[in-house]
């Protein structure tokens, strides 16, 4: 028996691995930053907003209310210490430098298209991963985490798939996640790449606390 969608999201004012293979890097808008020099950082400690202790699973995907829609909050626009790296033009992806720690955040939203006719929430997440590497679904699984990397609401977390690696070449280390959600067609995707002295988990968790940089708000599709 089918389970209904009943689940509406609250609307509001918004281990590393080494990746072998064809994994060495992603194509999302963040260019390899070959004339940063690593410095050696301390592991943040999140601040800011508390974490949410309530989660929208993987396996929540055809619970949530197909008449909602949902965009990146994006509070790094125009933030102090922030730069744009690369703008969207149309391809719905974008990203930020920080000029403090020299970590890359970008960011991708789009729909779904022809992949949301089959799969679960878990299985199109792997899809969206795949495409900002530039292989297949069941290469990236080998590599694929729960939880390693959250997106959030203003109330809850929001269960992603994400791939941890580094890159000798650029001297970086990075985080790439992912979450579609089939039952409003819509896919998202962050990447976070840091020079290879910095904890890139423990910075993904600081930014995600403060300024909630990983944060989706969700609101009702208009009407018609």
């Amino acid at each position: 028996m089918s389970r209904r969608r009943v689940r509406s999201i609250p609307v509001t004012a918004a281990v590393v691995l080494a990746l072998l293979g064809t994994l060495t890097g992603c194509t999302m808008a963040l260019p390899p930053d070959s004339s940063a020099t690593p410095i050696p950082s301390a592991t943040p400690t999140a601040s800011g907003s508390a974490s949410p202790t309530v989660e929208i699973t993987l396996q929540d995907g055809d619970l949530l209310d197909p008449s909602q829609t949902a965009v990146w909050a994006d509070p790094l626009a125009g933030a102090d210490g922030y730069s744009v790296l690369t703008a969207d033009e149309g391809d719905g992806s974008w990203s930020y430098k920080s000029d403090r720690t020299g970590c890359i955040v970008g960011y991708w939203h789009g729909p779904l298209g022809d992949t949301s006719a089959g799969g679960d929430d878990s299985a199109l997440s792997d899809e969206l991963l795949a495409a900002q590497f530039g292989t297949t679904a069941d290469e990236v699984a080998g590599f694929v985490q729960n939880d390693a990397a959250p997106f959030r609401t203003p109330s809850e977390l929001v269960q992603t798939r994400a791939v941890a690696g580094a890159d000798e070449e650029t001297a970086t280390t990075y985080l790439v996640a992912a979450r579609a959600f089939s039952a409003l067609g819509e896919g998202f995707v962050a990447t976070l790449r840091c020079p290879a002295t910095t904890n890139v988990q423990a910075m993904w968790s600081l930014l995600s606390s403060d300024p909630n940089a990983f944060q989706l708000v969700f609101s009702q599709k208009p009407a018609g």
